[in-house]
């Protein structure tokens, strides 16, 4: 005889484990799972029963439906148990743990299966009629989810060709670019540069054109065209153009970028700047950036204008000089010292004695410190049109950085005492100068190098020996 407590007791001891298992660790709930399943498997061997199909010996009574509904408790089980392993097979790729769709088809597999030999098998229940009835509603269901089972089908083609992974950028056609945050059953969940989220079915990816922009490299490469007059010699434009990609730190210098003369009329020409970049999340910054410092360089050097510019109007341009008169620029550009400088050349060195301003003319210097052991490292570059030194200069502290020319250029030094001279003789431009001061510390691409020269990390002490200075 059947005693129907042991199979109560072991349907409460099922519930219990379940209840205790949920919320634990995977490895925990596996084996919970397995000992239970081997309890309940156990436990049918020794009653002359098995939880297979056709191999255990039927009963009948009330004996017989405690065994059924373990024998039921026993496929559930071993049907989780199996999802479980394949969780933690596939777990152990990032990628693949994120990306479920594979692991979600398995496991409805898995427990499809589990319910027809349960249903078929244990509750002898006529399966195939039922199937061959509902077949019509199953039509019916299938034209009505058509767009659904499309994406889902979908999804497993790319699944199984994997062009992307969760954390990729992509571009799907000329509409949707960003990282992909999720990959399911239906759709990709993207994160675009405009920080949305973009919803897009998987027939729509599985038909666009899909480019992976993290494979093999997240770097980017972008195109800038720049128009200049026709009159002006392409050599010098596409000079000023690298120059101008110098001045971008977004723009990476290996691979170099690529200077271009890609179309030309009686007018003007088309230069066309091929560069790289780390990622496309900055290809749009790095080319304003880029036109910025070539519509800069293009001022300085003259390009579009009736005649050069002349050295007063180079200072007149700078912050730190525009609280000058004419008459007081021409007499600064009189005491102007005209260093011609090539590739390598050193325009001061770092620990030197700061006793001039250098106004940048033409070219491309870059600023670089010596720091023991960890040995040289770039601060920045500078360009036409830009000055460094001033800080150093009215503090009186050495310089805390080596200034070498990158390219073929011209640096004008202004001697401290010309600058000190006319200050001396008009005190109501103190306050003009100082103001100017404060500006330069928060020009662009000179904030690091702002910050070194400074020998304070007080700006009343900073401010206070500037006034010193305006007033000797």
């Amino acid at each position: 005889m059947h005693d129907p407590l042991a199979s109560l007791g072991l349907l409460a001891l099922a519930v219990f484990a379940t209840i205790i298992a949920h919320g634990r660790g995977l490895l925990v709930r596996m084996g919970i799972e397995a000992v239970l399943l081997l309890a309940i498997g156990t436990y049918l061997l020794w009653r002359g029963s098995s939880p297979l199909p056709h191999l255990g010996s039927g009963s009948s009574g009330l004996a017989d439906a405690w065994l059924r509904a373990l024998v039921v408790v026993w496929w559930l089980v071993g049907a989780r148990l199996v999802v479980n392993v394949i969780v933690f097979v596939r777990g152990r790729d990032q990628k693949s743990r994120e990306a479920r769709l594979f692991s979600d088809l398995a496991s409805a597999i898995i427990y499809i299966t589990a319910i027809w030999i349960i249903l078929n098998s244990v509750l002898d229940l006529n399966v195939q009629g039922l199937l061959v009835t509902s077949g019509v509603i199953a039509i019916v269901l299938g034209l009505a989810l058509q767009n659904t089972l499309a994406d889902v089908f979908c999804g497993l083609a790319i699944g199984l060709e994997q062009p992307f992974h969760v954390g990729d950028r992509i571009s799907i056609g000329d509409s949707v670019e960003g990282v992909i945050v999720q990959m399911n059953w239906r759709s990709l969940r993207i994160h675009t540069d405009d920080d949305d989220i973009a919803t897009v079915p998987n027939s729509l990816v599985a038909k666009g054109l899909i480019v992976n922009r993290s494979v093999p490299t997240r770097h980017r490469v972008a195109t800038v065209e720049t128009v200049a007059p026709a009159e002006v010699a392409p050599e010098t434009i596409l000079d000023l153009i690298w120059q101008a990609t110098l001045l971008c730190p977004s723009i990476l210098s290996v691979p170099a970028p690529s200077i271009t003369l890609c179309r030309t009329d009686l007018v003007s020409n088309t230069y066309a700047a091929r560069f790289s970049v780390s990622d496309s999340s900055i290809v749009a910054a790095a080319k304003s950036s880029l036109l910025r410092q070539v519509r800069r360089l293009f001022r300085y050097g003259g390009i579009g204008r009736p005649h050069p510019m002349s050295v007063g109007e180079l200072l007149r341009s700078l912050t730190l000089f525009e609280a000058l008169s004419q008459e007081e620029v021409d007499r600064l550009a009189r005491d102007l010292i005209v260093q011609s400088v090539s590739p390598g050349d050193t325009i001061f060195e770092q620990e030197a004695i700061s006793s001039s301003i250098y106004v940048i003319e033409a070219g491309v210097l870059e600023l670089s410190r010596e720091s023991g052991q960890s040995g040289s490292r770039v601060l920045g570059r500078i360009g036409a049109g830009e000055y460094i030194g001033e800080l150093g200069l009215i503090t009186g502290s050495p310089r805390s950085f080596t200034l070498k020319a990158l390219t073929h250029g011209k640096a004008l030094e202004l001697p401290g005492a010309a600058l000190a001279k006319l200050l001396h003789s008009n005190a109501a431009l103190n306050a003009e100068m100082e103001r100017s001061v404060r500006k330069g510390l928060a020009q662009i691409h000179r904030d690091d190098a702002a910050r070194d020269v400074a020998p304070t990390d007080q700006p009343a002490d900073l401010f206070a020996q500037i006034r010193m200075f305006f007033r000797v």
